[in-house]
């Protein structure tokens, strides 16, 4: 049976005026439920930051406190932007929810609050989310690239972010997702291009930002990601994996407090405090990993990058 994707639940369109000036949740097991020993631990160490052990070398952002501070500080730029919806598939009553790429776990941790009577699971490569959580969620490490052996599961399975940081094959994820889900089930992918844009003409075509943005692009294609989002491109994708009822809802997450509407304006100041001090996360492995550039070097252009974001007069934004 065919299972619908991503949702057709109606929401209140967003104007272009809207835009203007108690118990241990960890299981050391991945989706194969194949055991792990303490490895999983031993962090990779680089440029001073520490990045996953398990698969190691592919997810290309760190993993330690600075970094979860920004996942954080992110997810709440997205809950705002998003007006504290956590899905927009119309599930009322789900009793079995997957979060792919649960990074600190926040998103599980509050969905779980808000359905004690769902069992949900979070996966990461990094088993960095906290101890305590509530009773109804877990978590495992897992490789979404690798087979789930979940089939029939769950009612929606989501991500967030993923796109450019860790999911390499968007048509495998897809069958994968059709495959863990119950009849009648989603899947919601809530992802970005990375694409900086602004719709009056204030962010620098040959700016900071942009040229930033194009090296990350060139950087991270060297391991085999992209941080391009085509959703015309993803709804044939899911389609060709069985999905039906396919739905893109496009959103603006802006970079600063720019905007006139007071909700998005506090997404955008939070969005903005999230790069500013994630950046060299972002980029540090990508530009010196893959791109041969020494961290100084990179320094000098994330310096440029910060104080074009942080200039009043540009109204910058990221799709999702």
């Amino acid at each position: 049976m065919a299972r619908p994707n991503v949702s057709e639940a109606p929401i209140e369109p967003l104007h272009a005026t809207d835009y203007s000036d108690t118990d241990s949740g960890f299981d050391e097991k991945s989706l194969s439920t194949a055991s792990l020993s303490s490895s999983i631990y031993d962090y990779e160490q680089q440029y001073g930051r520490t990045y996953h052990a398990y698969n190691a070398g592919k997810y290309v952002i760190p993993n330690d406190e600075g970094e979860k501070e920004r996942m954080d500080v992110h997810y709440h730029s997205l809950r705002l932007t998003f007006d504290n919806k956590h899905f927009f598939a119309p599930i009322t009553d789900p009793t079995s929810i997957l979060d792919v790429g649960t990074g600190t776990g926040i998103w599980a941790m509050d969905v779980a609050d808000d359905f004690p009577g769902a069992a949900v699971l979070g996966t990461d490569l990094s088993p960095i989310q906290p101890t305590w959580v509530p009773p109804n969620l877990e978590y495992q490490v897992a490789d979404a690239d690798e087979p789930w052996d979940m089939d029939n599961r769950f009612d929606l399975v989501h991500t967030r972010f993923m796109n450019g940081f860790s999911i390499k094959s968007w048509p495998f994820f897809y069958e994968q997702a059709f495959r863990s889900l119950k009849p009648g089930g989603w899947v919601e992918n809530q992802e970005f291009d990375f694409n900086y844009a602004s719709d009056d003409g204030t962010l620098n075509p040959d700016g900071p930002v942009k040229a930033w943005e194009k090296l990350w692009s060139e950087g991270i294609a060297k391991f085999g990601l992209t941080g391009k989002c085509d959703p015309e491109l993803m709804t044939r994708q899911m389609r060709e994996a069985g999905f039906i009822n396919t739905t893109i809802i496009p959103f603006k997450l802006p970079v600063g407090p720019w905007p006139k509407n007071g909700r998005l304006r506090q997404a955008g100041a939070l969005f903005m405090r999230g790069l500013l001090d994630g950046l060299s996360g972002l980029s540090l492995k990508v530009f010196t990993g893959a791109l041969g550039w020494t961290p100084e070097e990179l320094e000098v252009l994330l310096a440029d990058v910060r104080k074009e974001w942080m200039s009043r007069s540009t109204h910058s934004y990221l799709p999702m």
